[in-house]
């Protein structure tokens, strides 16, 4: 891929099966598997996570440790950080056009720094994380991504 893009790139795999009543089972590397569900109104058990959980989850996941690699390079202290994550959709009948992005209507960020830092260092964290977090830049080509960042005082 390299030649036809003149960076260097990663490829991340999955391979997912399908396991019955609108669930997935996936592997990814070495890692245990996991799995897909729906709600039972749409056909599905409801006893793993959907989707769109897990799209919201690897972004919070990716916040979490984008914070990590961001405030030590700006020598920001890091005591913890909390990512609640929410993903809202609608659902439109088809060939509606407010459904082309999959009905998805935003994803909403609550970010809590948890750091004896200053609110200048919170800022060149948020601003880098904006800038390069991959999930984050990805999902915001897609839809309306709101992330709202908070210093919490450890103690």
């Amino acid at each position: 891929m390299t030649e036809r893009t003149g960076v260097e790139t990663i490829t991340r795999s999955v391979h997912a099966e399908w396991r019955g009543s609108l669930r997935s089972e996936a592997r990814v590397r070495d890692c245990p598997p996991f799995f897909t569900d729906e709600p039972e109104a749409r056909g599905g058990l409801f006893e793993h996570p959907t989707p769109a959980e897990y799209i919201v989850s690897g972004l919070s996941g990716c916040t979490v440790a984008h914070v990590e690699m961001f405030a030590k390079e700006v020598g920001m202290p890091l005591e913890g950080c909390r990512v609640d994550g929410r993903l809202t959709m609608g659902r439109f009948e088809i060939g509606d056009d407010r459904g082309r992005n999959g009905g998805i209507l935003g994803i909403e960020l609550d970010v809590e720094v948890v750091s004896t830092g200053t609110e200048e260092e919170l800022d060149r964290v948020k601003k880098l994380f904006r800038e390069n977090c991959i999930l984050y830049l990805f999902t915001g080509s897609a839809t309306s991504v709101e992330d709202r960042w908070t210093l919490v005082r450890p103690g």
